[in-house]
């Protein structure tokens, strides 16, 4: 018996899931979880033949899970769910061992299609974000500067440039106030940008915030 974990903070989403896989699967237990504390509980608990991950869930950075869960799990595949379609995201997604990584916006078809081809032990990427990577790796030169920052700089640029203050950053990531001003401070002098101004318009034009 097939057993899949779907992990997404949003139930509603985690219900739309249920609802495409269910019919392409019978028979298979589904099991859920909202938060990273929840997805290592639910893996300990039972072993899982598929999980499907949301990037960001509650606030924490689920590709910081990944390195250790397939440490402990070299051979359970993820595929990884964003709402970012950047490479810098898909890259480092497949380098902590994501199997598969598609934008939330695609169609179940290539959902199916992704859960199939991880399923039969190998990987897989749509067809836009491989064509970026094969730009990317064609071009081999240096990328943008939002690509050199660390994931939870990453984290914490994308919600500088939500409009998100110190303080409610720190909140939401369980961080000190010192630790994310000193993280914003290494993220502008890492762009070469001056303030959190520039910084917003900096991801509006590059297509990372809308």
């Amino acid at each position: 018996m097939l057993r899949i974990l779907l992990a997404d903070d949003h139930a509603l989403f985690r219900s739309g899931l249920r609802r495409i896989l269910e019919p392409e699967f019978p028979g298979a237990r589904m099991g859920e979880a909202a938060n990273l504390e929840e997805v290592r509980a639910a893996l300990e608990r039972e072993p899982c033949d598929l999980l499907v991950l949301d990037v960001s869930m509650k606030g924490e950075n689920s590709l910081n899970l990944l390195p250790s869960l397939k440490a402990a799990r070299p051979r359970l595949p993820v595929v990884v769910l964003s709402m970012y379609g950047e490479r810098q995201f898909v890259i480092r997604a497949l380098r902590a061992g994501a199997s598969a990584y598609l934008t939330k916006e695609r169609a179940p078809e290539e959902l199916l299609r992704a859960i199939r081809s991880v399923l039969a032990g190998h990987r897989y990427v749509g067809s836009e974000l491989a064509e970026q990577l094969a730009d990317h790796l064609a071009g081999g030169g240096p990328g943008d500067p939002h690509e050199s920052l660390s994931p939870r700089e990453l984290e914490i640029f994308l919600l500088l440039a939500s409009a998100r203050s110190v303080s409610e950053i720190a909140t939401q990531l369980r961080l000190s106030v010192k630790t994310v001003s000193t993280h914003r401070t290494r993220i502008l002098e890492k762009m070469g940008l001056r303030s959190n101004a520039e910084l917003m318009q900096y991801a509006v034009r590059h297509g990372l915030v809308t």
